[in-house]
């Protein structure tokens, strides 16, 4: 296996691998991953609030997401994984838009091969799911912050990198490598994860940065415009 990281930015690579891992831990990806584990049907990332709320209306979904880390008042959910219980959200159609993740899906959806969800909490069941499938070239891409790479993507992608038996890998996997060596209380105290705590959802930051925490694995379906589970 050939592997390829891309750090809050994406090239034309991107379509000639066999699949493609999205990355967002705080929080788009782990909320979706935890939607999906507690028995969500299906997520539609958007590219816009006004997006979310159409085909919200159109498939009559759960609307969630955030600007600027906030739930916008018209969304029924926020992006904190911790409200995706099963009582909320079993058997539903959510429909998510947030500021920097579920852009980077839809891109990643019309133009590559395979789109899979990677976060902390999935990342055993993640890596298990990629060396079973014998994908040849794969790029991990993270979403970082306004076209700047964040310290927990970038860890999450060097756990990923540190437990797959690729054969070749760029230099932008040997770097994360070296950053998934950290401390987890240093990437606690990442720019955006300082951000969060701010705004009183340090038990967001904990729970997205608990490894295996959901062993689920999610991918973009083909035509479909949804994630689901594998």
């Amino acid at each position: 296996m050939e592997i390829r990281v891309l750090l809050g930015t994406v090239d034309s690579s991107i379509v000639d691998s066999d699949a493609v891992v999205a990355i967002d831990v705080l929080r788009s990806s782990t909320t979706i991953l935890t939607a999906l584990a507690n028995g969500a049907e299906s997520v539609i990332p958007a590219a816009s609030t006004d997006e979310a709320l159409s085909i919200g209306s159109k498939f009559q979904a759960l609307v969630g997401g955030e600007v600027n880390s906030v739930r916008p008042p018209m969304f029924q959910l926020g992006n904190s994984p911790l409200e995706y219980v099963r009582e909320r959200i079993g058997g539903k159609t959510i429909v998510l838009y947030t500021s920097s993740g579920t852009r980077l899906l839809r891109f990643l959806m019309a133009v590559s091969k395979k789109v899979l969800v990677g976060a902390v909490v999935n990342v055993s069941s993640l890596v298990e799911h990629l060396e079973k499938t014998g994908f040849d070239r794969v790029t991990i891409i993270t979403a970082g912050r306004i076209g700047s790479p964040a310290l927990e993507d970038s860890y999450c992608a060097g756990l990923i990198v540190k437990n797959l038996s690729w054969r070749k890998c760029d230099r932008n996997a040997e770097i994360v490598m070296k950053i998934a060596e950290l401390d987890i209380n240093i990437v606690k105290k990442s720019l955006h994860a300082l951000e969060l705590v701010k705004l009183g959802l340090e038990r967001d930051v904990d729970y997205s940065l608990t490894p295996d925490s959901v062993r689920v694995v999610a991918a973009a379906v083909p035509f479909k415009g949804c994630i689901r589970l594998l």
